[in-house]
């Protein structure tokens, strides 16, 4: 259980169990030495009572009247100390009040075994005298003691409890400067660097720390600067696809489609004619797939009419070919750099892309704003059937999220709150 807790509660519970257990054993220790005083107490009354009543007998023997001397002498022996005198056959003295007695458990803890000594009575008197043990009154006195001493012990142990806690703590501050900045570069913090604290032993780690943030600061840098040339050559690749396409293919599907509609022109018989359509038919689709591609690789609409109209064109583009689902765009007429732009148009279209794939929408809402003057917001929203659990990743948002990266931007998918998949993209401008 104590594995669970943080090391300075850990040392808490430690340091307040060792004070804890000198304090008991203080007490223990006092109590041990009080049993011995009691008996020792009790040895010497005895002894003195003994000599006392030797004397006194003797006297009472010699009077007039022995049985009231004797009567004198046992009232005179109730002032003895840890004992009661009493004649054989007589009921004792009661025990004193309850007011000046230690609790029970205390007494029965440090009374001593139980002793009667019996001084038989020479003629002319009668009977015995007895002589038993009653330490009450020094059991009492002892527990006033410890009483008072205990208090002031726990005073004591609390004010040391507190200075050493207020030390651990001082001493372990480190160690929460450097879990803090460990959490923060795992978060991706790092210029985060960890003040050198005052212990020779957190000065090494304090410097370990610092290194490992600076070289992963470097290698950040570095992976970006590598992103966003791999992003360069991947759009420099589309470019020149997109040109071959554009400048060789599409001639040649031209080219096909009009010398088939010449040779239908030309046809004697209404077979020929009919193949002719076909063929004219399935190179029509062949440029419609031609165009789709270049649309894929370089947009022309955002060359053109810029981030906005080129949106607005994607999403009727979509409209046209799914009449039955409802898209909903919102998008700021402002200006934004080509590389933004692109990203941006990015990732709608892969977030439009997965909605139809795989959702199931009947709506997908799009949301493409500027949040002050450097920060592009793009959401993606839809009310489909959202992410099966264990999903993963598919190169299409893997791709998204490295071109994002690449900029200083993020991308999240995740599940919403009323159902359906959102995507998010944040792109600092």
């Amino acid at each position: 259980m104590l594995d669970r807790l943080p090391l300075r509660s850990r040392l808490s519970f430690l340091l307040g169990g060792v004070l804890a257990a000198g304090l008991l054993f203080g007490v223990a220790l006092l109590t041990l030495q009080a049993g011995a005083r009691i008996r020792a107490e009790a040895d010497a009354a005895t002894s003195l009572a003994q000599d006392f009543l030797e004397d006194a007998l003797l006297r009472a023997r010699a009077a007039q009247d022995p049985e009231a001397e004797l009567a004198r002498i046992v009232d005179q022996a109730r002032k003895f100390r840890h004992l009661r005198i009493y004649r054989e056959g007589v009921e004792p003295a009661p025990p004193r009040s309850a007011a000046s007695r230690a609790p029970a458990w205390f007494a029965s803890l440090l009374n001593p075994p139980e002793k009667v000594i019996r001084i038989a009575l020479e003629p002319p008197l009668q009977g015995a005298l007895l002589i038993a043990l009653d330490p009450a009154d020094e059991i009492f006195e002892i527990w006033q003691e410890i009483a008072g001493l205990a208090p002031g012990g726990a005073l004591v142990a609390i004010a040391a409890f507190a200075l050493l806690f207020a030390a651990v703590s001082h001493a372990l501050a480190p160690v929460s400067a450097l879990s803090e900045s460990l959490q923060r570069l795992e978060l991706g913090e790092r210029s985060v660097r960890v003040a050198p604290g005052a212990s020779p032993e957190f000065v090494a780690i304090t410097d370990r720390i610092n290194a490992l943030a600076a070289a992963l600061e470097r290698l950040d840098e570095e992976n970006h600067k590598l992103l966003q040339r791999m992003i360069e050559v991947q759009e420099d690749e589309r470019k020149a696809i997109a040109r071959d396409l554009h400048d060789e293919i599409g001639p040649f599907l031209f080219s096909i489609r009009a010398g088939v509609g010449a040779l239908a022109r030309k046809g004697a018989n209404e077979a020929l004619e009919a193949d002719c359509a076909r063929i004219d038919a399935q190179v029509a689709s062949l440029q419609q797939v031609n165009r789709g591609i270049l649309s894929r690789l370089r947009p022309a609409a955002l060359e053109e009419m810029g981030l906005a109209e080129a949106l607005r064109a994607l999403a009727q583009g979509w409209r046209d070919r799914h009449p039955e689902i409802v898209i909903d765009l919102r998008v700021d007429d402002c200006a934004v750099k080509e590389a933004a732009a692109l990203a941006a148009y990015r990732v709608v279209q892969e977030g439009l892309t997965n909605a139809f794939r795989h959702s199931g929408a009947s709506r997908v809402e799009i949301a493409v704003e500027r949040d002050g003057a450097c920060l592009l917001r793009i959401d993606v929203r839809d009310d489909g059937r959202g992410l099966a659990p264990g999903w993963r990743e598919g190169l299409g948002l893997r791709g998204m999220r490295e071109r994002l990266a690449a900029q200083g931007g993020a991308l999240t998918l995740v599940n919403g709150a009323q159902g359906g998949a959102e995507l998010e993209a944040r792109l600092p401008l």
